[in-house]
């Protein structure tokens, strides 16, 4: 599934939001999103099927943004 990945100026996670068809859904919105703020930045990425079935709090603590390559990589914390 696509996940868009809000994060800060070092790469480090703050926001996450699976991308979704909200009409088949049934919701009223057309359109969501997240707006990155002065340091942040967005990306886009597809997530593997097990990255996709983790609770979206447990890849803030697994990854982070990889900023030249706008690609998740494995965090080390």
């Amino acid at each position: 599934m696509k996940a868009a990945i809000l994060h800060d100026e070092k790469g480090n996670i703050i926001a996450i939001s699976k991308v979704g068809d909200f009409k088949a859904a049934g919701s009223k919105f057309a359109t969501v999103g997240m707006l990155a703020g002065p340091g942040q930045g967005i990306v886009e990425t597809e997530l593997s099927a097990e990255d996709d079935a983790r609770p979206m709090a447990e890849l803030h603590t697994f990854y982070r943004v990889d900023k030249a390559t706008s690609k998740l990589v494995k965090a080390s914390r």
